[in-house]
């Protein structure tokens, strides 16, 4: 019986300033990436750099960097993020910027014949800014249509600066290109006009005036074409461009029901990027069908429980920005799976909490102690 009262205390909303069983869900995914990343890391880190913990060490520094802002940003009231969100989204906007400047970004080309001008490169720390630029979006989006009206809608100049603001970004980020968090973004947005009363039938036919343009975007473009080709027929191509969407799909064939021996896999040896946008093709290679469930487990289980918090929510912009921070967080996990299960075609986005790499993991870090502000004890109706 004590048992069982303390497990009920433990899910009680408002028993603690921070909810509990989402900071432990947090942790728990993070420390399923670190063993998955860590397994999924050391043949290619040996083979690049002759040193095994190569990635797991980065990670480790970036993990301790991403707790230490998580605790920062937990103990600033939202409120006071929001109301400097247009100079965080203009020093969003010259980071940007600054991936195209000849010595301070970094340009990586592609078999496609395309380069990618994602990244800073400091010295030797790499920044990607289009990561960060989720922070100043949520930030700054939130308050804005929090505060429209569409049915008294006036079009003054702080409108107009706003709106140009975050299209200035999307561009950017577009031109990069990062076009998977591009639609992240975009549906952020599209989710925050719906919460601020913009009318359905409007918002249909806008959304259907965009479609076209997104085709354009996909079918037009040199690398996304071609991405396209290779998802719908990606054993055509398995032998180049295709191998690893195909050893995506044995990942998860030879993984079976409890998985392999740790590390020993063949996507662990032949999967391209099988510790950063694919980390959970390693991860069902090494711990089966049952070990994938238990993610989805933890993940759906912090997704509701975020969302129930949310509702509590005491004031319309926190549950405006808590409701963003959420959206990112599912849509990206569900993108990611999608793509390294064949759903969707390929695109470069990282698996929240377990994929390597520094300015994602800090990023979510960083919207997660946004988020347990929001949803704190003394922000909520109990």
């Amino acid at each position: 019986m004590e048992i069982y009262r303390s497990i009920q205390n433990l899910f009680r909303f408002g028993t603690s300033r921070f909810d509990g069983p989402v900071l432990y869900g947090i942790f728990l995914l993070f420390g399923m990436g670190i063993v998955v990343m860590y397994s999924a890391s050391v043949i290619p880190a040996e083979r690049e750099f002759s040193d095994s913990n190569y990635y797991l060490n980065k990670q480790l520094l970036w993990g301790i960097i991403g707790i230490f802002s998580f605790l920062v940003f937990s103990q600033i009231p939202y409120q006071f993020l929001v109301r400097w969100s247009f100079l965080f989204s203009v020093l969003s906007l010259l980071l940007l910027i600054s991936v195209f400047i000849p010595g301070l970004g970094k340009s990586v080309g592609t078999s496609y014949g395309r380069s990618f001008n994602r990244w800073i490169q400091i010295g030797g720390i790499q920044i990607q800014p289009s990561e960060f630029s989720k922070i100043s979006i949520l930030l700054f989006s939130s308050y804005f249509f929090y505060n429209f009206d569409f049915k008294k809608v006036k079009w003054d100049r702080k409108k107009i600066v706003s709106v140009l603001l975050i299209f200035a970004t999307l561009v950017l980020i577009v031109i990069e290109p990062a076009f998977g968090t591009t639609i992240e973004l975009l549906l952020v947005l599209f989710f925050f006009v719906l919460l601020a009363g913009f009318p359905m039938k409007r918002l249909f036919i806008l959304g259907a005036s965009v479609l076209p343009l997104l085709v354009v975007l996909v079918t037009q473009v040199g690398y996304r074409k071609k991405r396209l080709e290779i998802w719908l027929d990606p054993y055509k191509f398995r032998f180049d461009e295709g191998h690893q969407l195909v050893t995506s799909f044995r990942a998860f064939f030879d993984g079976g029901s409890f998985g392999r021996p740790v590390g020993s896999g063949y996507a662990h040896r032949y999967l391209a990027y099988s510790h950063t946008d694919f980390v959970m093709a390693s991860f069902v290679e090494d711990f089966g069908f049952l070990g994938f469930l238990i993610f989805l487990s933890v993940v759906i289980f912090l997704f509701l429980r975020i969302y129930f918090l949310i509702l509590r929510t005491k004031d319309k912009l926190g549950f405006f920005l808590g409701s963003g921070i959420l959206i990112l967080f599912g849509f990206q996990t569900i993108l990611n799976l999608f793509v390294i299960t064949g759903i969707v075609p390929v695109t470069g986005i990282s698996l929240p909490f377990l994929s390597y790499g520094g300015s994602s993991l800090i990023t979510i870090f960083i919207l997660f102690g946004i988020l347990a502000n929001i949803t704190s004890k003394e922000n909520l109706v109990l």
